[in-house]
């Protein structure tokens, strides 16, 4: 399990955990009647850990959370998949808060929230345990400015990637842009991720500060008195 360090969200990116590895194109298998073909790109040197379940190529940074400056507004790619898969809390790498009505998500209002929301809203912030998420509420700039909203999420599908989209240019593999794929989009050779988003459903908005009392209310029901000793 992940910890916070220095107060820092442990899906975070730190300075120090820069990009390593060579792009290099990903070629399908030569035959006597078929030639080969490009696929994607990959890693000179490939390894198992540089992919994801579905075979999405993760972008490959050092790991040394605490390393430097902490970079808030970014996340590392391979914790954040394994957050994100894992369904683990985005502060601390621990469970996140559960209960019958679903797990706990704390997410930055949207300027312009659709018809709807938060049902069907694609996050790219991992679940959250409810300690978390009280320390959380008044450290991220951008939920001071847009207000936070809590949810009880009871279902919720890994279902998007998003990160640098490259293309072959005279043999070689050239960065184009940014893109957010689903799973089922062909370009997904092309991508390096970077973020894994889920899509959430059973959605119940929920008062965070009453989260927080209910649960220490259990808390204190739960030990005993000294009397009862």
């Amino acid at each position: 399990m992940n910890t916070m360090l220095r107060g820092v969200p442990a899906v975070t990116l730190w300075s120090g955990e820069s990009r390593t590895g060579e792009i290099v194109l990903q070629h399908s298998g030569a035959s006597a009647f078929r030639p080969a073909r490009v696929l994607g790109v990959g890693y000179a040197d490939e390894r198992g850990a540089d992919r994801d379940a579905m075979g999405v190529l993760i972008q490959r940074r050092l790991q040394a959370p605490g390393w430097g400056t902490a970079r808030l507004k970014l996340v590392h790619p391979a914790r954040q998949y394994r957050f994100m898969a894992g369904e683990l809390c985005q502060g601390c790498g621990g469970d996140p808060d559960r209960t019958a009505a679903g797990t706990l998500w704390l997410m930055p209002r949207p300027d312009a929230a659709p018809l709807g929301w938060p049902e069907g809203a694609r996050v790219e912030h991992p679940p959250i345990c409810l300690p978390c998420a009280l320390r959380s509420r008044g450290a991220c700039p951008e939920g001071r400015r847009r207000g936070w909203v809590s949810v009880r999420v009871g279902d919720s599908e890994l279902s998007h990637v998003a990160g640098p989209v490259f293309s072959e240019r005279d043999g070689r593999p050239v960065e184009v842009g940014q893109g957010v794929l689903s799973y089922d989009d062909p370009g997904l050779g092309w991508i390096t991720a970077t973020r894994w988003l889920r899509t959430l459903w059973d959605c119940t908005p929920v008062d965070l500060d009453a989260e927080a009392r209910d649960a220490a209310d259990t808390r204190r029901m739960a030990t005993p008195t000294q009397a009862a000793r």
